[in-house]
């Protein structure tokens, strides 16, 4: 008798509504920063749980912008830019870091509690699954959803599926295609010939406003 194929199941992603919700939950204390730090790192640069409690500070150039992500899933390194905004948030935990006399030999996410050692994937994980009931979202949140989201966003901007292979670190690029599949509301805006939206519908408020000034003229 032949096993049953199992189902691949579609990747699950954050809407711009519940990452925000996500960061404004982050408090301003220094478990919040770092708390913060991590969230943007991964929505930011898609790295996996496991390379977020790998990275040393020596990993990120705060010069060119971009992440250095040494033995990814299958000893592969690979370097990742980030954005300025991403950039800022992990200056402002560096920061915190000195203030809390945390070494450069130490793990960029060292544990503030337990002498800077390197924080668990587990432990991670609990933190997003807190941070996401803590933003009163109806679903678990967990790291690999925040990845997920980073490379649908990536494709949603432009990139090709061999550049975001590159950025996430995939051997197969079967196993990124399935992101083409992930945001339906922009394949169908592409289909239609409407990708820009925002500027149709700045057009049309453009044009009421000039609707209502013309009728308060001649009423």
């Amino acid at each position: 008798m032949k096993r049953q194929r199992a189902t691949k199941r579609l990747p699950e992603t954050l809407t711009s509504d519940e990452v925000e919700a996500l960061r404004a939950t982050c408090t301003r204390s220094a478990t919040g920063l770092r708390k913060r730090a991590m969230l943007e790192i991964m929505l930011g640069a898609g790295l996996r749980v496991s390379e977020v409690c790998a990275l040393m500070p020596r990993d990120i150039d705060w010069q060119t912008g971009t992440i250095r992500v040494n033995w990814g899933k299958g000893g592969r390194d690979r370097v990742v830019p980030v954005s300025d905004e991403t950039l800022a948030h992990l200056q402002v935990w560096q920061a915190k870091r000195t203030e809390l006399k945390m070494s450069g030999r130490q793990p960029f996410f060292g544990g503030i509690r337990n002498g800077g050692k390197r924080t668990s994937p587990r432990t991670v994980q609990a933190m997003m699954s807190t941070l996401g009931k803590q933003a009163g979202l109806d679903r678990r949140v967990h790291p690999h959803m925040l990845r997920h989201t980073y490379a649908t966003r990536a494709l949603d901007s432009g990139l090709t599926i061999r550049e975001v292979q590159t950025l996430l670190g995939h051997s197969d690029v079967s196993t990124t295609m399935i992101y083409t599949h992930v945001n339906p509301e922009a394949l169908r805006r592409k289909i239609q010939g409407d990708d820009r939206a925002d500027q149709i519908a700045e057009l049309q408020a453009q044009l009421a406003q000039l609707q209502a000034q013309l009728d308060a003229l001649t009423a």
